[in-house]
């Protein structure tokens, strides 16, 4: 069934990728993300072809079928300046939609009224509160292989949102490589669009393919895609998102752009203020506790100097990460040894990419490992948390719970 579906979905999204390419009217890709509380704002983001005239979002909570004068709401995305234009004049419009009201279905349309708009959207916000939350999450993603069977899979378990991180479609950080952006918005965008039409929200972490080898402390010319299209989550590029009262996410940069040490502060800062919180995520890149790499990696070690201390003492409940193309879950750690209350940590970053070997015995640290691409899926409730992995074959490969 779940491989029907895919199949299905797959041949609808060829037809809409060439679609897109040859109908200069409409925009070429929405993507939605968040730069804000996602239960009042979402960020609707518009890459066009090229800049033409201003682009207009129209939305309301009942449907109109694309007919824009019966929206109840209107707003102007402002034409945001990227690097993007350089490599093929394609231009991005964001239109931050606020004083949305929490857990309810908004349809839009986005486009320019002049030249042509999008086909009409729906999205939800996150309802706030006590109230469950699902995301699914992972990283290493790449565009076609493994990535596209996972996708499929996401729509079904219809989260709230996705989270990221990083190594997004293996661009590494080239001006000149638009056409792997293309497919992997073009993918995520058609195959992880829940059965009634819903989207699924982005949240990110950069990964070390998003970047690139120029000297320069300009982080859109280290970085200018995904500076382009992800660099306004928030003021930096780490930052912290709380989804309601019971879950808030810490995002950091694994060395790509900015050193661990040159979070430290900031990290310090942001898990005291949020230390109530029942339950606490960090998204990165690289792993504390690899399942592939050598444990005294440089990023693995920087990690756990400069981060563990923080972790620990704020009471971090799970570390997502990424990067070593494998599937792991940590046993639960403190003091960067096996304790009864502590953090687990999910990856390790197969969201797509073809899987890597891992040891014949699982590490000290790893509860579970295996050679499996797949992704996360987790529940947020006010007493706990359910976790599940998913692999390639739509197979359950993991389950467990936390609780307060």
């Amino acid at each position: 069934m779940r491989l029907g579906r895919v199949l299905s979905l797959a041949m609808i999204g060829v037809v809409a990728l060439v679609a897109c390419l040859t109908v200069e009217a409409e925009p070429r890709h929405v993507f939605l993300t968040y730069s804000d509380a996602p239960e009042t704002t979402i960020d609707v983001n518009v890459i066009l072809n090229e800049h033409e005239g201003e682009v207009q979002v129209y939305y309301d909570t009942k449907s109109h079928d694309g007919k824009v004068e019966d929206y109840a709401h209107h707003v102007t995305a402002p034409y945001i300046q990227t690097l993007m234009v350089i490599s093929d004049e394609r231009a991005l419009a964001v239109a931050t939609l606020t004083g949305l009201e929490p857990d309810t279905e908004y349809y839009f349309v986005a486009g320019e009224d002049e030249f042509g708009m999008s086909k009409e959207r729906k999205f939800r916000t996150l309802p706030g509160g006590d109230a469950p939350i699902r995301f699914v999450t992972g990283g290493d993603m790449g565009v076609d292989g493994f990535v596209i069977s996972l996708l499929g899979m996401v729509g079904e378990e219809e989260p709230d949102f996705g989270v990221i991180g990083g190594d997004i479609p293996y661009a590494n950080g080239l001006l000149g490589r638009p056409d792997l952006w293309d497919k992997w918005l073009h993918n995520w965008d058609h195959l992880t669009t829940s059965d009634d039409g819903r989207m699924v929200p982005i949240v990110t972490a950069i990964g070390n393919h998003e970047t690139n080898d120029y000297i320069s402390d300009n982080l859109e010319l280290r970085a200018p895609w995904y500076m382009a299209l992800f660099g306004r989550q928030a003021e930096n590029i780490y930052y912290t998102r709380k989804f309601g009262d019971n879950m808030v996410m810490f995002v950091l940069d694994s060395g790509h752009l900015v050193p661990h040490e040159a979070q430290v502060p900031w990290l310090e800062q942001e898990m005291a203020k949020h230390q109530d919180v029942p339950f606490k995520f960090a998204l990165y890149h690289v792993p504390l506790y690899p399942a592939h790499r050598d444990y005294e990696g440089g990023g693995s070690v920087a990690g756990r100097t400069h981060w563990l201390p923080i972790f620990d003492k704020y009471g971090l409940t799970v570390g997502m990460e990424n990067h070593d193309h494998v599937f792991k879950r940590t046993k639960v750690l403190k003091g960067n040894e096996v304790a009864e209350e502590g953090t687990v940590y999910i990856g390790d970053g197969c969201f797509g990419r073809a899987p890597r070997e891992i040891d014949p015995q699982p590490r000290w640290y790893n509860e579970k490992e295996a050679a499996k691409a797949h992704f996360w899926v987790v529940d947020v409730k006010k007493d706990g948390l359910d976790l599940k992995a998913i692999d390639a074959e739509g197979l359950e490969l993991d389950r467990f719970s936390l609780t307060k």
